[in-house]
């Protein structure tokens, strides 16, 4: 590997790391909106949001591309494993398109229950929340399931020594 290679990830962390301090000193040092209110809002929270939001975007794309390759690597070998390992995946990504479509008419969440909340809920909002709380609620039964009866396949499961 060249010299670049192995320093590129080194200062670009470095680099990540000093933007992200320098946000959290705007934070911290660079004074409130009004400074005689009972709770004091920070003049800069925006760009530590964006910040924050920045990272997460970076992260989850590289996390993302290094996923796929694997996959294609892994799918060019074996295809038939490959294709048998992403049936959890695709029964997820299955679950929450079924959430997010299907079950527009039933609200989990209104302005009863979230009582500071001024606005309206929209159609838009109530999807996002269904597609929250329908797959959370189906895995955790299924995590329940699997517990409950995990007694069942201690026998069929070979040790491995």
């Amino acid at each position: 590997m060249s010299k670049l290679t192995n320093l590129l990830p080194k200062l670009v962390l470095w680099v990540l790391m000093i933007l992200s301090v320098v946000a959290f000193v705007m934070i911290f040092i660079g004074g409130s909106v009004d400074p005689t209110a009972e709770y004091k809002e920070p003049v800069y929270t925006d760009v530590l949001l964006y910040w924050v939001g920045i990272i997460f975007a970076i992260a989850l794309i590289i996390t993302l591309g290094f996923a796929l390759v694997q996959i294609a690597k892994s799918f060019v070998r074996e295809p038939a494993q490959t294709a048998k390992s992403m049936i959890g995946v695709l029964l997820l990504f299955g679950l929450l398109l079924v959430s997010l479509f299907c079950f527009n008419d039933f609200n989990y969440i209104n302005n009863d229950i979230l009582p500071t909340f001024d606005g309206e809920i929209t159609l838009l909002m109530n999807q996002l929340s269904n597609m929250a709380i329908i797959p959370t609620a189906v895995l955790a039964v299924i995590a329940i399931l699997l517990i409950v009866f995990s007694g069942l396949f201690k026998g069929k499961v070979k040790d491995v020594k």
